[in-house]
Formats: structure tokens, C-alpha cells, sequence
């Protein structure tokens, strides 16, 4: 009998099911390496961990399959998806300047010179618009103008459009709905705006507008969004890092009403976190909480000790993590996907701006020094931006690559402040001595904007106090976009001042004074201005306490003068500058006198150290000054150990040397820093018409405490004046 025969296969057939088996066995020898999935929880700069724990499963070659992120965690998520390494990423954190970073406006030196006057008489960040017959105010503390900035860099916007579906892994970022507090999940869209928006914390940095939605922080809702990277790339295996901030305790919560917010936010950010941390599955996901103690949400200048932490979580964990770990070779394929690519800056065809008209939209432009034909120089781009958020107009200027065919667009984005056009600002100050009363001013005023054309400004103020003052400015641009200009000034009120004689005040006089002062004028830029023009001033002096024998001999004057000035300002700083300097000459000529005075301020910072310096002069160049436009010494850096004014007269020299040692930094959010200063006075006055017993040179001395703070700056010392009693002042506000 004959071995049946076996039917006859194509050979094409037989190497196809070889090829099957050998896959086959190969799969059972080799399992599939797990997709993993990667969620970063919000936490503010407690989310630096996040970077550590990067850096572990970087050494471990542990590759990542799709991220998701809140808030800081949204941050590091996209910059990690866009191929920023987990070293380049700690460097960035710790050489951004993050007090600069948490605060929107350009230096002051780089207001434009009415800005500038205004930071110094009114207080700084207080403005609130007028608007359909109400108020409004900004939506947040910060506008983040200089964090989207920041995360520009991080992602290399500039090298072209950057969507979060086109990075080198799958991304999502939340965010919140502020309106209906519904949750967003991004897993497509602009990248630098909802990486902003993801750490838009409500009150602290301001909503961030994209396709009509009002977005912040994701927090509120999913702060460890665990569900979202299931759905996003259905990880065999999900990695989720909390850095989360824990509940305040009684006594914390009871220090201001600031941390009763923060601990509202933490409550909600608690309870979603709880519900997310179920959806992990024991003995699969694997869950890290670095140690976090005594790091808060706003401790961004500790990034190197809080990625060393997460770095110390993640090696805990070191036994799960290995067991994802692939071979090197494999890992490298990995990394060179991750990899950016060396690629140079792109040519702009074309800058465009959106959201403004035709004319102030060239002008805009025009400005720019990034230039359609040349490459896109970054840092000049931001400088310019930030040049123009100096004007006062906007509250958010950013700029986007948009590709259209061939074409490289930059496109610009500046938004007006939506509570304007019209604002109202306010201001006071508070001196106190020990040898003077204490004075007081309170001033409001109320600025309406973009009155035709050209930009003109109306400005009405309002002052009570020490000094009452009524008045009303005009600031007429002669051309849109040109320098020069015309301004009209009215006031009407009256100032009163003491006079002294052997150092106690004898007598307080009232000036009743209206003014008016009308000319024309020149802006330089952000340096400063010129301008020269009429003043007319009817002015009465007064008794108000005390005998008549100190006042001038005619009470009642009429004054017709022209003027000419020159204003110059290059501080940092309006207060407590660290750098730059302050020029100020001024001519006044009337029919019986003539009256020059002027003063120059340097700033340099030595380290922690800081010197000021200032020169000042006041000369009668004909007649003899009045008592209401004569020198005046007295009072905080202007003879610190005389009372306010105590030293009126006629052709005064001064020099001062203040040399300060810095000893704290204000709170992120903040401009300036608390000192402990010295200073050095001297001054002369050849023609006294107080204190005239005395004569040559006063000599002054003092030891105090200061620094800028939310109402202005403030001073707290002591101060010794020749042939004085040792004194102790207090001044804050704007003077």
C-alpha cells in the first residue's frame, strides 16, 4: 500500500506560513514593549518635579507613547512633546527671571514719558476703565504677557506654526471654561495659547480668549487627568505624577483673606484629583507623589531643588519603572524620533497685525524692526512688543508664524485693555515726623483716551488733603504716530506749608493759586521730553495759623512767564531704581524774576548694593523768587532731617549719596525689593526766607528701612539735620 501523498502547495504559500511561525514564535519569545502613558498634575512651580521624574525615566530608557498635562504640568507636557530634553528644560527654569516674568510691563525707563508721570502720582496697577457707565476692572493681576513669551521659547515658535497635533508625540492639555466651568480637553489647536491657558490661574494671570471660549487653569476640573491619556493613546500603562498642593492648615487660612482663595482652589482641585487617582490600576499604573514639603505653588526660583526632588520620587519607584525599560538601541529610535531638528530661523514674507484699524495698523508695523524679507529675530520681536505695551494702550500683545502656501507670516496680536478707553487712577501719600503734622493727599483722575484721530487725551484731577487741586489737562498729539504735541494745563486750589525759625514751625501759610500753562512739546522717544510755552498763575498767600511778620510783603501776585523744559527719565524703576538715571532742567521766565532750576539722579546696583546719587540747584536768574516758586528743602531724600519744606529761599545747591543694601525681594507679581539705606546730605541756601538765622552749609543724616510696595514706596527711619533735633519720619505713597 502506498503512503498517501500529500497535496502539492505553492511555494509562495509555503514561505508565507514559514514567515507566520516564525513571527509567531518570535512574539511569544519577545512580548510587544507596553504603550505607556504619561500624566503631569497641575501644581504651580511645584511642577518642576515633573522634570525630575523625566530625568529618571530618561536614565532608565523608559520611552513615552502620549502625554497629558494641567496647568505647570501642561507646560512641561508640550514642551517635552515638541522635543525639549528634560536637561535643556532645567536650564530654561533656571535662567528665566521669573520676578521679571511675573510681571506684564516693560521696564519703566521704556514707558513712554506720560505713562511715566502718570506711575509716579498715581498708584501703579490701580487703574480701573470707565465703561458704558460703569467700572471695570482687569480680570486678573497678570495678563501673562511676558510667560507667553517665555513659553514661545520653550517650543521654538519662531521656527514655525506650532499645533499641538503636530508634535513629536500625542498631547493633551486641559483647561477650564471659566464661563461654564466646563472641562476642555486639547488635542488640537495653537500650542503656545493653550499651554498659557492651562496655567491661567483664575485672579492671578487672565483668561486666555481662543475660539470664542474664555479658558484658565485646568486645575479646576481634572488637575491629574488620568481618563484623558486612557483615551488618548489607551496606554497599556499609565505613569501620573502629583505635585498638587496640600490643604492649608487652620492657622494659615486665617492670615488673609488671600489664603482663603487659595485654599477655596485647593478644596476644588482635591476633590477631582481624588476622583481621578481611582481610575488607576493597582499593580499596572504606577503613581508618584514627590516629597513636596515646604515648596509652594509660587516658589518658581527653586526649580533646581524641586527637579531634584521629583528626580528622588522617581527612583523610589525605580523597581516598577525599569520593568517599561527597552534596550538601548531601541530607546535610541526613540530619542532620535524625539529629537528636535537644527532648524534656522524662517524668512518672513509678510508681518501682519489683527484686531486693529488700517492706519494704526501700518504704524504699528512700522515700528517693528522685524522686517518682511529678513529672518525673524526673536529677542527683537519681543523687545518691540514690549516697547509697545509701554504706551498704556494694551493689555496682551503676542505674535504667531502662520504658514498660508508658501508664504511665512508674522502675524501680531495686539489687544487693547477691554476696560478702557477711558480709566480712572488714584494716588496718596502719608508724611509723619516727629518734629512736623502729619500730611496727607489723596488724588483721583479720571483719563479719557483716543478723543479723535490723533490720540487726544483728556485728563481731569482731583486732590484733597495738605494740597487741594482741581484740574484738567489736555494732550493733543499734532499727528498720529509723530512726537510733537500740544498740552494745556488749568489748576485751581490752594497749598499750604509751614514756616520755621530755629528749627519749630511759626506760622502756616495758605496759597490760594489758579494756573494755566498752554505750549507745545516734543516726545524723545521713551527718553523723556521737551516742551516750552505760556504760564499764567494768580496766586494770594495767607495766615492760617500763626502771626502775619513771615509773610511776604505782597501777599497777592500775577504771574506771566514762559517756560521751557526738559524732562529725561531712564530709571528702571519710578522709587527704587537699581539702575539708570533722571535729568530735569527748567527756565522760567516772568516780568519781575527769572528762575532756573535743575537736578540729575544715577542709580547703579553693586550686587545686593545700591547707589544713588543726586545733584540738584534752584538760582534765581533775575528779581527775587516768590515764596509760592521758591527752593524748598525738607523731607524724604530732600534733606531727610529737616521737616517738609522747612528751608524756603533762593539759590539752593544740593548733593546726596544714599547707598542701600537690598535684604528681601517683593512677592512674585511685585515691583521692587525691601532696603536698609544710608544716606548722606548737603545743601546750601544763599537767600533764606525761613530759617534765616541760619547760614552755609546743612548737613543731614539718616538710617532706614524702604522699599516700593502696592500704595507707592515707603520709609521708615531716622534722621539728624545740622542744628536739629534728631528726628523720626515715615512717608509712603506717591509724592
Amino acid at each position: 500500500m502506498k503512503p498517501a501523498r500529500l497535496p502539492k502547495l505553492p511555494i509562495r504559500l509555503l514561505i508565507g506560513l514559514l514567515a507566520g511561525l516564525s513571527t509567531l514564535s518570535f512574539a511569544q519569545q519577545a512580548p510587544q514593549q507596553p504603550r505607556i502613558g504619561l500624566v503631569l498634575g497641575g501644581g504651580g512651580a511645584r511642577g518642576a518635579a515633573h522634570i525630575g521624574v523625566l530625568q529618571k525615566l530618561q536614565e532608565l530608557r523608559v520611552p513615552i507613547d502620549c502625554v497629558a498635562g494641567t496647568s505647570m504640568g501642561g507646560l512641561v507636557a508640550g514642551a517635552f512633546s515638541s522635543g525639549l530634553s528634560p536637561t535643556d528644560m532645567q536650564l530654561a527654569l533656571r535662567q528665566a527671571d521669573w520676578r521679571d516674568m511675573f510681571k506684564d510691563a516693560a521696564s519703566h525707563a521704556d514707558f513712554t514719558p506720560r505713562l511715566k508721570g502718570f506711575s509716579q502720582s498715581y498708584i501703579d496697577g490701580a487703574e480701573a476703565g470707565v465703561k458704558n457707565g460703569s467700572l471695570q476692572f482687569p480680570s486678573a493681576v497678570l495678563s501673562g504677557q511676558k510667560i507667553k513669551f517665555f513659553i514661545d521659547r520653550l517650543i521654538r515658535a519662531n521656527l514655525g506654526p506650532q499645533r499641538v497635533e503636530g508634535q513629536r508625540l500625542p498631547l493633551a492639555l486641559l483647561t477650564t471654561d471659566i464661563v461654564t466651568g466646563q472641562r476642555l480637553a486639547w488635542r488640537s489647536g495653537n500650542l503656545s495659547l493653550l499651554m498659557r491657558a492651562t496655567m491661567s490661574v483664575p485672579g492671578l494671570m487672565s483668561p486666555v480668549k481662543y475660539e470664542g471660549l474664555s479658558l484658565v487653569d485646568g486645575g479646576l476640573v481634572d488637575n491629574v487627568p488620568i481618563a484623558e491619556v486612557t483615551s488618548l493613546c489607551r496606554p497599556d500603562v499609565i505613569i501620573a505624577i502629583n505635585v498638587g498642593s496640600p490643604l492649608l492648615k487652620a492657622e494659615e487660612i486665617e492670615v488673609s483673606p488671600l489664603f482663603v482663595t487659595a485654599q477655596m482652589i485647593n478644596l476644588l482641585t482635591e476633590q477631582n484629583v481624588t476622583k481621578s487617582l481611582n481610575l488607576l490600576r493597582p499593580g499596572i499604573d504606577i503613581y508618584i507623589q514627590p516629597d513636596l514639603e515646604g515648596i509652594t505653588a509660587g516658589d518658581f526660583e527653586r526649580s533646581d531643588e524641586t527637579i531634584a526632588r521629583g528626580y528622588a520620587a522617581a527612583s523610589q519607584a525605580q523597581d516598577q519603572l525599569q520593568s517599561l525599560a527597552v534596550s538601548a538601541p531601541d530607546y535610541a529610535v526613540w530619542l532620535r524620533r524625539m529629537a528636535r531638528s537644527d532648524d534656522s530661523p524662517l524668512t518672513l514674507d509678510a508681518v501682519e497685525t489683527s484686531g486693529l484699524d488700517a492706519e494704526r495698523a501700518r504704524m504699528f508695523v512700522a515700528q517693528l524692526r522685524n522686517k518682511a524679507g529678513a529672518p525673524l529675530d526673536v529677542k527683537l520681536l519681543e523687545e518691540d512688543l514690549l516697547y509697545a505695551y509701554g504706551e498704556g494702550r494694551y493689555s496682551n500683545l503676542a505674535y504667531q508664524l502662520v504658514r498660508n502656501g508658501e508664504k511665512n507670516i508674522l502675524r501680531l496680536f495686539p489687544t487693547e485693555k477691554p476696560w478702557g478707553p477711558n480709566f480712572l487712577r488714584s494716588g496718596l501719600n502719608l508724611s509723619w515726623g516727629t518734629r512736623d503734622d502729619a500730611r496727607y493727599n489723596i488724588r483721583v483722575a479720571y483719563q479719557m483716551t483716543q478723543l479723535n484721530n490723533h490720540g487726544g487725551e483728556l485728563l481731569i484731577t482731583g486732590q484733597f488733603g495738605a494740597d487741594n487741586l482741581l484740574g484738567a489737562n489736555w494732550y493733543q498729539p499734532l499727528e498720529t504716530g509723530k512726537p510733537w504735541f500740544a498740552e494745556t494745563t488749568a489748576l485751581i486750589g490752594d497749598r499750604s506749608v509751614d514756616v520755621y525759625q530755629d528749627g519749630r514751625a511759626q506760622a502756616r501759610l495758605r496759597n490760594e493759586f489758579s494756573e494755566i500753562n498752554t505750549g507745545l512739546g516734543l516726545n524723545l522717544g521713551r527718553y523723556g521730553v521737551i516742551k516750552s510755552g505760556l504760564l499764567l498763575r494768580n496766586q494770594n498767600a495767607s495766615t492760617r495759623i500763626g502771626v502775619d511778620g513771615l509773610l511776604p510783603a505782597d501777599p497777592s501776585s500775577n504771574t506771566r512767564a514762559w517756560f521751557a523744559l526738559a524732562d529725561l527719565d531712564r530709571f528702571n524703576r519710578p522709587y527704587f531704581p537699581t539702575e539708570g538715571w533722571r535729568a530735569r532742567l527748567m527756565q522760567t521766565q516772568a516780568s519781575d524774576y527769572g528762575k532756573l532750576e535743575g537736578s540729575y539722579s544715577q542709580a547703579v546696583a553693586l550686587g545686593t548694593y545700591v547707589i544713588n546719587g543726586r545733584i540738584a540747584f534752584t538760582e534765581a536768574t533775575s528779581g527775587q523768587l516768590p515764596v509760592s516758586d521758591a527752593a524748598a528743602l525738607g523731607g524724604v531724600n530732600n534733606m531727610t532731617g529737616l521737616a517738609f519744606k522747612q528751608l524756603i529761599g533762593s539759590d539752593m545747591r544740593y548733593l546726596g549719596l544714599r547707598g542701600e543694601k537690598i535684604i528681601s525681594q517683593m512677592p512674585l507679581g511685585l515691583r521692587g525689593d525691601l532696603r536698609i539705606g544710608l544716606s548722606l546730605e548737603g545743601a546750601t541756601m544763599a537767600q533764606r526766607y525761613s530759617e534765616t538765622q541760619g547760614s552755609g552749609l546743612v548737613r543731614s543724616a539718616s538710617i532706614y528701612l524702604g522699599g516700593e510696595t502696592a500704595m507707592g514706596p515707603i520709609y521708615l527711619g531716622l534722621a539728624k539735620a545740622s542744628d536739629n533735633a534728631m528726628r523720626i519720619f515715615l512717608f509712603v505713597g506717591n509724592p
